[in-house]
């Protein structure tokens, strides 16, 4: 007889699912990485346009379209602009009463179950920091 059993199909479905539990979890690890890479080089973009745009007009922009980006800048895994619907990360300008201070990427969408680093920041001075979901100091985000 030719063919396949129901019970050999079946034994076979089984080691499928068996392996995709375990390899799904850090398939979406390394999604979640790249995603965060993705947020670094946008942030630094952001400073660096900031820098440009205090070298041409002795301020520094409020906005990001100021900047060349769209105002609600999102991002995503690749880290091109995209409809917040798609985005892994929303960048933002930091304005504080003083002016300007830095950029940041808020995890969004899928990206947030990322909890260890739910916001990258990149200060004006160049200095790096993340926050994980209790408000922590994220160690490995950047």
């Amino acid at each position: 007889m030719n063919g396949f059993s129901l019970i050999e199909l079946l034994v076979v479905l089984v080691i499928l699912a068996g392996l995709l539990t375990i390899a799904f979890p850090g398939y979406e690890q390394v999604v979640r990485k790249s995603a965060r890479a993705a947020a670094r080089v946008a942030l630094l973009d952001v400073v660096t346009r900031q820098q440009q745009f205090f070298i041409y007009h002795k301020r520094y922009a409020t906005d990001l379209a100021d900047l060349g980006l769209p105002s609600e800048y999102f991002i995503d895994a690749r880290g091109d602009a995209v409809a917040q619907p798609a985005a892994s990360f929303e960048i933002r300008l930091q304005i504080e009463q003083t002016g300007y201070s830095g950029a940041e990427a808020l995890a969004v969408n899928r990206q947030s179950r990322d909890a260890g680093c739910l916001r990258l920041v990149l200060s004006q001075i160049g200095r790096r920091y993340a926050s994980a979901v209790d408000g922590r100091r994220a160690l490995d985000c950047w």
